[in-house]
């Protein structure tokens, strides 16, 4: 007759899974799922949240700094067209000079631009600088508020993006909140008070 196996030494619970016994909001298993689950989300949510703010704050900057350049070229624009269409001679060495500087500037500025309309409108304001006729002054000026404009809606659309963010980590708050208050703050405040129960049953 064979001996039997002595009975297996039950491992000693630790006091933490001594506390989860009284945690009965729903079962621990649960609480936990439901938790990582909530926690994920969150990563997921902050990763995403931290690229719409990335991607806004890049076309608040650029948008800010064309915008900033292009109402100083059409200013300069509309001070030369004064000096070389004006009866008065004595500013047209002037206006050479800032036909010269906007040239210039406006090359740089059109180098920049990633699309060939607005770098069109770039040619047609330079193709103002060469001929003061009618039409062409016309077009210049027409190009300068389009483009203008596109620097405007840029700088909406960046609003917009930053309205997401803000829509991003109102959510990242609620489920960090709901992880929070649904397992992490219950069982913590359950282990911290069985710990506090154990030492004073110590000193007793």
């Amino acid at each position: 007759m064979s001996t039997p196996p002595p009975p297996r030494a039950s491992m000693p619970r630790s006091s933490f899974a001594i506390a989860m016994k009284d945690y009965t909001f729903i079962r621990p298993g649960i609480a936990v799922t439901i938790s990582a689950a909530t926690l994920v989300a969150a990563l997921i949510t902050g990763v995403v949240l931290i690229k719409k703010l990335a991607q806004a704050s890049a076309t608040v900057t650029r948008g800010a700094t064309a915008s900033q350049a292009l109402h100083s070229l059409n200013a300069k624009y509309e001070v030369w067209r004064t000096m070389a269409t004006g009866s008065d001679t004595s500013y047209r060495a002037q206006a050479d000079s800032i036909r010269s500087t906007l040239q210039s500037d406006l090359t740089r500025f059109g180098s920049t631009l990633a699309s060939d309309q607005e770098r069109g409108f770039v040619q047609q304001i330079l193709d103002g600088l060469r001929n003061t006729d009618a039409e062409t002054t016309k077009n210049a000026r027409e190009a300068m508020i389009v483009l203008l404009g596109h620097q405007d809606a840029a700088l909406f659309d960046a609003a917009g993006t930053s309205q997401e963010g803000v829509l991003l980590a109102a959510t990242l708050l609620a489920l960090t909140i709901l992880a929070a208050g649904l397992l992490i703050v219950p069982m913590a405040w359950l282990y911290i008070r069985f710990k506090r129960g154990a030492a004073i049953e110590v000193k007793v």
